[in-house]
């Protein structure tokens, strides 16, 4: 077998038909269902459309490539390149800071407030670009790039188009209205920070002045004085303290013992005491204008009003000095009017404080005065009483009680001066005191830090302007015309694709489920192929008789019809060399029948003559054993289809079929039947319901699944005994990659 030619007994050999030679293919996966895509269909229909799609595709990927370039205009990009602005004066932080630009600052360039201005300005509609109103937007936004500057805190900011100027043009006003709108955002961000650190600041001033008047009452109730104040001032700012009660006696008592003296003496010298003009001389002096200003100048209201117009009237140097009043005029006016309302409210609190003071005053010289009348009162009536008594004896008592309220106040202020912190109280609300002090200081310190540092050029300045580019971004628009022709090129195999799709060419066995497949047929190349290539399409002809004859169902099979839908199917080799194998494993003759009367193929497969044949046997005209070729030898009879004198329907019908094959089974013991097409020769339908078994071809990449079904559908409603498929065309790599490669070798004394 290892040269494919069978002999009769010792002496001739017949050379076996090569198959119709089908291209080679790769395993393809199953696809059962017409709704499936087989991605292995894409190398199919390049290798069947190659020869026509590939000139076509290369003329319209040519045409496209030309077409493009004719339609090409380059274009410029103008770049403008952006930083962070990370200059401090003294506060560092205190202004905003941007560190990722790319990241936090692209959407702010796309967003309509900063487009709207760009679109607005006559001069920049001027660009190609945007000249049409209706698609300016669009083609604002799809031609600007915001991208990083090769670091965090540097951005580019780029925009293309076909004229230089108007690029560069366009690209510098973007960058404008973002600046405007980013200075903008940073101001009104400073500005409501003050605004919000004001009522803030003004809040806990009041807190500090209520706990300072809190630590003040606590600290007189305590201690008796308030704390870091001297001990005069402390006398003479309480009439409730004790040391001013002690200073009052000891003054009153310093009185008396002068007034003795002046009596003692006066009338040592003659002169006649009666009587105390004082108390007649005495008038309640008219406060000075000195007093009355310390009053109104210590009146609280009159503090605060003062503190807050000059707060006030700094706000408003400074966003004189800062040019913030043409940005935020509203909140300078603002400003303006409240200075203006406090100076209203200091002028009705000094007229206040006046009265209020002019009052004490006038109280306070009404006390003295009537003090001074008791003290020459009692001096009156103590002297009326005592007349008698010494005068020196008085004054002993006198100095006596002097002493004792000396030696009383010098130990109180020494009391007061180390005495601090009495109570838990108190402590407290020093602490108190002192956090409120704290953040009030925190809070002016960040108003002052913020005055500082505000600058003029924003937390994002130019590094580079826009200049008009001098070269465009390409040009040659390569990368178009590789796109439009390679799509162009893609576009005869994509038609052929369509058609492979519709078409649906059986590319695996899998994909024969009308029939059960009874064997798979390697390929046999024509021409001179590797030993290999003959032996594989040997062992597959022997595996399609081993599986009909060695079933149960059919080993008593005797005669066989080889059928196909349409020619070209591979039937007439797999008829040959299925005669060749049964006729050598049962050392039977076996008799092939060519009943393709329409287009015989078989006497040229083996280079026999046509003679008689199966023509002249169904006509009457010659006998079997006449008709019949046995030059080949004893193993295979060839009955050709001999020349067609009449209608194929009329030689070929169910009943001289069957008894042409009765006649035939009498001198043979296996008969071999190559039919016509099914489905463009009805007569074979009249051969396959003649016979035992009928073997269906199927070739590779050529049979479509809608016409093997509908022969299938044929041959069942003909009542013919359908065995199975025969899958036809397998490259020797892929038969022997399924169901292996397992040789043998023949002495050379057998092979002869």
């Amino acid at each position: 077998m290892n040269d494919h030619k069978a002999t009769s007994g010792h002496a001739g050999r017949i050379a076996p038909p090569p198959l119709p030679t089908a291209v080679p293919s790769k395993s393809i996966a199953a696809t059962s269902s017409a709704g499936q895509f087989d991605p292995w269909l894409i190398w199919h229909t390049f290798r069947r459309c190659w020869p026509w799609a590939l000139p076509i595709g290369i003329i319209l990927a040519g045409a496209a490539a030309l077409a493009v370039q004719r339609t090409f205009v380059p274009e410029y990009r103008a770049q403008h390149l952006l930083e962070a602005n990370e200059d401090y004066v003294v506060f560092q932080g205190v202004m905003p800071m941007v560190k990722d630009l790319a990241r936090t600052e692209t959407s702010l360039f796309f967003n309509p407030i900063v487009l709207d201005p760009v679109l607005a300005d006559p001069e920049n509609r001027m660009a190609p670009s945007l000249s049409d109103p209706e698609s300016a937007e669009q083609s604002l936004q799809r031609n600007l790039s915001v991208a990083s500057g090769g670091t965090s805190t540097r951005l580019v900011v780029s925009y293309k188009d076909t004229d230089p100027e108007a690029a560069a043009l366009v690209c510098n006003a973007v960058v404008e209205s973002y600046l405007r709108q980013r200075d903008s955002f940073d101001s009104t961000r400073v500005s409501n920070l003050e605004r919000w650190l004001e009522p803030e600041i003004q809040r806990w001033e009041r807190e500090v002045s209520d706990r300072q008047r809190v630590v003040q009452s606590l600290s007189e109730q305590t201690l008796g004085y308030s704390p870091g104040e001297r001990v005069s001032t402390l006398e003479d700012s309480s009439s409730f303290s004790l040391m001013t009660r002690l200073r009052q006696q000891i003054a009153e008592l310093n009185v008396e013992i002068s007034v003795l003296d002046a009596q003692q003496a006066m009338k040592d010298s003659g002169v006649l005491v009666s009587g105390d003009p004082m108390s007649d001389s005495l008038v309640i002096p008219e406060p000075s204008e000195g007093e009355i200003a310390s009053w109104v100048n210590a009146d609280t209201d009159v503090v605060e009003a003062k503190s807050m117009i000059q707060r006030y009237k700094s706000i408003a140097m400074n966003m004189e000095d800062s040019d913030l009043v043409r940005i935020q005029g509203e909140y300078y006016r603002e400003t303006l009017d409240k200075v203006k309302k406090w100076e209203q409210t200091l002028e009705e609190s000094r007229q206040a404080a006046r009265v209020v003071a002019l009052e004490k005053l006038n109280e306070l010289a009404k006390d003295q005065l009537e003090r001074s009348r008791i003290e020459a009162k009692l001096q009156q009536q103590l002297g009326a009483q005592d007349r008698v008594a010494s005068k020196q004896q008085t004054r002993q008592q006198l100095q006596m009680k002097l002493d004792v309220l000396n030696k009383q106040y010098e130990e109180e202020r020494i009391r007061m001066e180390q005495f601090g912190g009495a109570t838990a109280e108190l402590q407290f609300a020093q602490e108190e005191l002192a956090v409120a002090n704290d953040v009030l200081k925190k809070l002016r310190d960040r108003v002052a830090a913020i005055r500082t540092e505000r600058r003029q050029d924003g937390a994002v300045r130019t590094l580079a302007a826009a200049t008009p580019p001098r070269t465009p971004i390409e040009s040659l628009p390569v990368k178009q015309m590789a796109v439009f022709g390679g799509g162009a090129l893609m576009i005869p195999f994509l038609l052929g694709l369509l058609w492979e799709l519709r078409v649906r060419r059986v590319t695996d066995s899998s994909m024969c489920t009308s029939l059960a497949v009874v064997g798979e047929v390697s390929r046999l190349p024509s021409g001179p192929q590797s030993s290999r290539s003959r032996r594989v399409f040997e062992e597959s002809i022997d595996s399609l008789r081993s599986n009909l004859f060695l079933s149960t169902e059919w080993k008593d099979t005797r005669t066989i019809a080889v059928v196909s839908s349409v020619s070209g199917e591979g039937k007439s080799s797999v008829a040959s060399q299925l005669a060749l194998s049964i006729a050598k494993a049962t050392g039977n003759t076996v008799l092939l029948v060519d009943a393709d009367l329409r287009c015989p193929d078989q006497h040229r497969l083996f280079g026999l003559e046509m003679g008689p044949g199966l023509s002249a046997v169904l006509s009457g005209k010659a006998k079997l054993s006449d008709a019949t070729d046995k030059s080949l030898g004893d193993l295979v009879h060839l009955l050709p289809a001999g020349p067609l004198s009449s209608s194929p329907h009329r030689l070929i019908n169910p009943d001289t079929m069957r008894a042409f094959i009765s006649q035939a089974l009498k001198q043979y013991k296996f008969v071999v039947v190559d039919t016509a097409p099914v489905l463009s020769a009805g007569e074979s339908l009249a051969v396959a319901a003649s016979v035992d078994s009928t073997l269906l071809c199927v070739m590779r990449d050529l049979s479509r699944v809608e016409t093997v079904q509908l022969t299938t559908r044929r041959l069942q409603a003909a009542g013919a005994t359908l065995t199975g498929t025969v899958f036809s065309g397998v490259t020797a790599r892929q038969y022997a990659y399924r169901y292996g490669d397992y040789h043998y070798a023949v002495s050379s004394s057998e092979a002869h």
